[in-house]
């Protein structure tokens, strides 16, 4: 039995486990969680069925005439002289930084004489700061495309975690396909808010003597949970799908960081998918970057600007929502366990011989988030 048969046996197994009643509680959160397809509508939206195969309509194909050279802006990106070529805009997600690498390999599948990838927050005229208000994050997006259009015949964004909540925002605030947007894929997109910045938002103000405690020691595991970005975030909602734009979204189904209620995303198809690696077993919410069947939808969604045909196995569709469903549970009931170790904390304050202790701990903790620049 190969590896990757190994690793869907064990996450069926995982899957039929009966869930515990502290984690099946939290599921209840007031958000209506759909039917079968993860918080989506049940009917998948029409594709139009060509006669041809994909190989036949390759072979078919009329011949594309080459592309004019390109040439740089004064900041040394790419920038077409030829219509002829299509915008590929990445926006990251929380925390994220632009040499991070984290989009290297879903780029490396755009050739470049037919695409131009970019990467939102690369130009200093399009500021991004992940952990700032959505508003300005989403008008940095809308000057970008609105400034790049006339030199392109397509620009297609691809969103990863809260860059998804800040394209939403963008659309909700004007940018439409008058501006040149022909695809929106998200991926692992908390088109519904997320419970790791509600949460905090929540909480952290009730334990002003211990938050920053609490703040480095999340920054230390993943990222600092209170910033305007993330408050924004805890409110957000989805949007009306945008007229002319083709949109999909996926996610991985190991993901818990963006989990199957935070992605609720009405009127748009979503695909959820099993991780092929012990890393993207372990990092869903990561591993959907580099997961190679969702790389190759993305590719397909943007090279024919169309939702392409469903074309996941039927082990896939049948295990992955209820893996996602294990998913949820698991890592909400690990943040209730961080949420009560921090008010734990706070009430230690008043234990004998330690509030003392506790002060410097949190006075050395906001001098470390100050050494970062939080």
């Amino acid at each position: 039995m190969s590896g990757r048969a190994l690793l869907r046996a064990w996450l069926l197994a995982l899957a039929l486990l009966p869930a515990g009643g502290v984690v099946t509680a939290l599921a209840d959160d007031g958000r209506p969680p759909g039917p079968e397809e993860v918080g989506h509508p049940a009917t998948a939206i029409p594709v139009p069925v060509s006669g041809l195969r994909p190989s036949e309509i390759e072979t078919l194909a009329v011949p594309t005439p080459s592309i004019a050279p390109l040439s740089t802006d004064p900041l040394g990106l790419p920038r077409a002289v030829s219509n002829r070529k299509e915008l590929v805009l990445f926006v990251g997600g929380y925390g994220s930084e632009n040499d991070d690498g984290a989009f290297a390999t879903l780029a490396a599948r755009f050739p470049h004489d037919r695409y131009d990838v970019r990467r939102l927050g690369d130009d200093p005229r399009y500021p991004y700061d992940t952990y700032g208000p959505l508003d300005a994050s989403a008008d940095s997006l809308t000057d970008e495309i609105r400034a790049a259009a006339p030199r392109y015949t397509a620009i297609n964004i691809v969103s990863h975690s809260m860059g998804g909540a800040v394209v939403d925002r963008a659309f909700d605030d004007g940018l439409s396909a008058k501006d040149g947007v022909r695809t929106y894929i998200a991926i692992a997109g908390p088109h519904s808010g997320a419970d790791f910045a509600r949460v905090p938002t929540a909480v952290l103000p009730l334990i002003a003597p211990v938050r920053d405690i609490v703040r480095a020691g999340a920054t230390l595991v993943a990222r600092d949970p209170e910033s305007p970005a993330a408050r924004d975030l805890a409110t957000a909602r989805p949007i009306t799908p945008p007229q002319g734009v083709v949109r999909l979204d996926l996610s991985l189904s190991t993901d818990g960081f963006v989990n199957r209620y935070d992605a609720i995303d009405p009127g748009v198809d979503q695909r959820v998918f099993l991780p092929a690696s012990p890393g993207e077993l372990l990092d869903g919410h990561g591993g959907s970057l580099t997961n190679n069947e969702i790389g190759e939808v993305i590719v397909e969604t943007i090279r024919e600007h169309r939702v392409p045909p469903d074309r996941r196995d039927g082990t896939t569709r049948l295990i992955a929502p209820l893996v996602w469903d294990r998913s949820t549970s698991i890592w909400r009931f690990i943040l209730l366990a961080i949420t009560l170790g921090a008010i734990a904390l706070w009430f230690a304050r008043f234990l004998p011989g330690w509030g003392v202790p506790i002060e410097r701990a949190n006075a050395l903790s906001r001098a470390f988030l100050r050494s970062i620049g939080r």
